[in-house]
């Protein structure tokens, strides 16, 4: 048999392509999540393809970073997607999550690797709370089994964090921070795996003030200590428990520092904090290291040329060394890929200011507008909506729930 003789042929390239899986998944892996699921309907080699898991592990290895963000909306079970483009946001951008029929509507936890940890809006009957895990890429969504060992009480959940890593593994574990049956000064931690389909519980835990504030990165779940300045890491397959020094802030009055934003990126755990005296128009964007053996400091910001562009940032009524002087809240961090030059063009802070979110860039300190909440309204000076922990990244992912 002669060889295909592609040079001629307008369509030789596509040929091409469509018979080789290796330069097709190259091309797929760059298209939204959404062109995908209606692309496997192109033929059954492409179903195939796009189904099987290592099409799934190829685009998680791509995309690895969010492409929009959801903001929970206070007091309200309704969120706004905002794309993290250099384009802002035209019209509607408020959702809520429908995938399933609770009757007390659905929460949003956490984002974890492009899946959503979800649970039921009721207060009342705990132990009858619905968790879910939810593909918003997919629209797939399933309902976690009740824990058959917990008894229906007195035992409170402090915490639920999903634990998610598409590059190592198709399955997922949901950990539970519980109170413990055994000792009234600690709590228990109950695992459930999706592989297994079953419960186990863990260690007992010490108490730490917000457990529902967990970051999974790295294979571990990492807690900001009370009264410690330190990070408790709890490795999920190990089952074992690592404490780490947070990074030293001065800070005149002797206080803890504040903590400005906790989460992941890329693989890459960041943390910012400030003093608590201190204004925090300036300060540093710390990285763990790879070896955990302490914190680098990833990026100096300097937010100063940001109020004569932003003028509704400045708080009148307050001093100007006083650290909430300017308004401003951190959303996340998007680190892409980085030179020995330098941060990335399109490495960046998102930040949440009166009436707006906007984006900064690290390397090039411009900003972009995102979104404007409030459009044509003067009447909001110094005031902001939103905190850290009410933005969950989202990343594309086939993965299956």
């Amino acid at each position: 048999m002669g060889e295909l003789d592609f040079s001629n042929s307008s369509t030789g390239s596509a040929e091409l392509i469509g018979y080789c899986d290796d330069i097709l998944v190259n091309v797929l892996v760059r298209l939204p999540g959404k062109s995908l699921l209606r692309f496997r309907n192109v033929s059954k080699q492409w179903f195939s393809l796009i189904s099987s898991p290592y099409f799934s592990r190829c685009l998680s290895q791509s995309s690895i970073f969010p492409s929009a963000i959801f903001l929970r909306m206070r007091n309200k079970l309704k969120y706004h997607l905002l794309p993290l483009d250099t384009n802002p946001v035209q019209g509607p951008t408020i959702r809520s999550f429908n995938f399933v029929d609770d009757s007390a509507g659905i929460r949003l936890l956490q984002s974890c690797n492009g899946l959503l940890l979800c649970c039921s809006n009721n207060r009342i009957g705990e132990y009858n709370r619905n968790y879910y895990i939810y593909n918003p890429t997919t629209n797939q969504y399933t309902t976690l089994p009740k824990p058959g060992n917990r008894t229906p009480s007195p035992n409170t959940i402090f915490g639920v964090i999903l634990a998610f890593d598409p590059s190592k593994s198709v399955h997922y574990k949901v950990v539970f921070v519980r109170s413990s049956e055994t000792t009234s000064h600690l709590y228990q931690l109950e695992i459930y795996s999706s592989e297994t389909h079953l419960w186990s519980f863990s260690s007992n835990i010490p108490k730490v003030k917000n457990f529902g504030q967990g970051v999974y990165c790295g294979g571990a779940i990492h807690w900001i200590m009370n009264n410690s300045r330190c990070l408790l890491c709890f490795n999920v397959h190990l089952e074992r428990f690592q404490e780490i020094p947070l990074p030293n802030i001065l800070d005149d009055w002797d206080r803890e520092p504040k903590c400005r934003y906790f989460g992941e990126c890329g693989g890459r755990l960041h943390l910012i904090l400030t003093s608590c005296k201190h204004s925090t128009r300036q300060f540093d964007v710390y990285e763990m290291k790879n070896d955990y053996s302490g914190w680098l400091t990833k990026y100096q910001v300097d937010l100063n040329a940001l109020t004569s562009t932003y003028p509704e940032m400045t708080r009148s009524h307050s001093h100007p060394s006083d650290w909430d002087y300017h308004a401003f809240r951190v959303l996340a961090i998007v680190v892409r890929e980085e030179s020995k030059q330098g941060p990335s063009p399109s490495s960046f802070i998102v930040l949440h200011i009166p009436g707006k979110a906007i984006t900064y860039s690290f390397k090039d300190k411009t900003s972009t507008l995102l979104h404007d909440f409030a459009p044509g309204c003067s009447d909001i000076e110094g005031c902001t909506t939103f905190e850290w922990d009410d933005a969950y990244p989202y990343v594309a992912t086939l993965a299956i729930v």
